[in-house]
C-alpha cells in the first residue's frame, strides 16, 4: 500500500513529502528555466495537503523575487503561470505578475497554428516545440483565464494544449521534439515528456473546464495514461523512451504518473495496481534529504534515439517538483 515506508529511508509518504518540500528550498529561483514550474507548483500542493504554510511561503517568496527584482524578458514565458494566478487571487502577490506572464507569451513567436516556440533565444529551441510545452504554457492561461473569468484566455489554453499534442504524435505514442523547419518531430516518445504532457492536459482541463470544451483533451490524457499504465516496468519505473524496455528508468515518470492517476480529472480506468506500484517507487526514490534521485539532467532535443538513452541523471527543479506533486497527491488519498 503506498502509505507504507520506503526501501530507502522507511518514509511514509508524508514524512518524504515534508522532506522533500524542504529540500526543494535549496532551489532559489530568479529568472525561469525549463520545469522550474513544477517546483513551485508542487511546494503550493505540498503546503495545502500538509497543512504547514513554509513550503507555501517558499513559493511565494520565489516568485517575489522575481516579480520585484528580475528583469522583464522572454524567459517570463517559463514562469509558473497556475501558481502565480493562485498567489495573485489570494492576494500574495500583485496582478502584475499575472500581467507579466501574459505579456511574454503574446511576444512569443507562432511555430505553428496557436502553438509558440517557448524558448525562441535559445539556439536548440528557435524553431520547435517541446513537449514540455504542454505543462508551461496552456495551464498558466487557463489559470488566468479562471482567475479573470475570461473564457478567451481558456480557450486558447485548450488549443494551444491540442495543438502540441498534435504536433508531437507519432507512431510510437508522443514525441519530445517538433521542428518547424524539418516540418517533423523526431518521433521519440520520451516518457518524462508524455508524464508532462498527461499532467499538463489534467490541469487545463481542471482549470479550463465550465469556460470552454475540454473533451478532446480529457481523450488524450486517457489515452496517455493508458499507454504508460500498459508499459510500466515491474519495479514501478518506466524506460526513458517508451517502448525500449531495455533502456535506462527515468525515474521522474512515475512521479507524473502518480500525480496524473490521482489527479481529480483523471480519466476513469483500472490504474490502481499500476499507481501503487509507481508510488512505491517514488517513496524509494527519495533519499534522507529529501532529494528525488535518478532523474534525468536537462534534455536537449535530438534526432539520435541514443541520446535519450544515455543523459546523466542529477538532482532538478522537475525532480523534486513531479516528487511533490505526486506525494501531495498520494499524501491526500492516503492520509496515514
Amino acid at each position: 500500500m503506498p502509505g507504507a515506508s520506503s526501501a530507502a529511508g522507511h518514509l511514509t509518504v508524508r514524512k518524504a513529502l515534508a522532506r522533500t518540500a524542504s529540500r526543494t528550498g535549496d532551489w532559489r529561483f530568479f529568472s525561469w528555466y525549463w520545469g522550474d514550474a513544477i517546483a513551485i507548483d508542487g511546494l503550493l500542493a505540498a503546503s495545502a495537503s500538509l497543512g504547514d504554510g513554509r513550503p507555501r511561503d517558499l513559493a511565494a517568496e520565489a516568485l517575489d523575487r522575481w516579480a520585484s527584482r528580475c528583469p522583464p524578458g522572454l524567459d517570463d514565458a517559463l514562469a509558473p503561470g497556475a501558481a502565480i494566478a493562485s498567489l495573485v487571487g489570494d492576494g500574495t502577490l500583485s496582478p502584475a505578475a499575472a500581467g507579466r506572464f501574459l505579456e511574454a507569451v503574446e511576444r512569443l513567436p507562432v511555430v505553428a497554428g496557436r502553438v509558440p516556440a517557448l524558448e525562441p533565444h535559445r539556439p536548440a529551441y528557435r524553431f520547435g516545440v517541446c513537449i514540455d510545452a504542454l505543462y508551461h504554457l496552456p495551464t498558466g492561461l487557463a489559470a488566468i483565464g479562471r482567475l479573470r473569468g475570461s473564457a478567451d484566455l481558456s480557450r486558447r489554453a485548450v488549443a494551444m494544449a491540442s495543438g502540441i499534442l498534435d504536433l508531437v504524435r507519432c507512431p510510437d505514442g508522443w514525441a519530445q521534439w517538433y521542428d518547424a523547419a524539418r516540418r517533423r518531430n523526431n518521433g521519440i516518445a520520451w516518457t518524462r515528456g508524455i508524464g508532462w504532457a498527461l499532467l499538463g492536459c489534467l490541469d487545463t482541463i481542471a482549470l479550463a473546464s465550465g469556460q470552454c470544451p475540454v473533451a478532446g483533451l480529457r481523450d488524450a490524457a486517457a489515452e496517455m495514461i493508458e499507454a504508460l499504465a500498459g508499459s510500466q516496468q515491474d519495479d514501478g519505473h518506466w524506460p526513458v523512451v517508451l517502448g525500449h524496455d531495455g533502456a535506462p528508468s527515468e525515474t521522474s515518470t512515475a512521479a507524473f504518473f502518480t500525480a496524473a492517476a490521482l489527479h481529480p480529472e483523471a480519466p476513469p480506468g483500472a490504474w490502481a495496481g499500476a499507481v501503487g506500484r509507481s508510488m512505491r517507487a517514488c517513496l524509494a526514490a527519495v533519499d534522507e534529504e529529501g532529494t528525488y534521485r535518478g532523474v534525468s539532467a536537462d534534455v536537449l532535443p535530438s534526432w539520435a534515439l541514443g541520446d535519450y538513452l544515455s543523459v546523466a541523471v542529477e538532482p532538478s527543479p522537475w525532480g523534486q517538483g513531479s516528487a511533490l506533486r505526486a506525494l501531495a497527491a498520494a499524501a491526500d488519498r492516503w492520509p496515514g
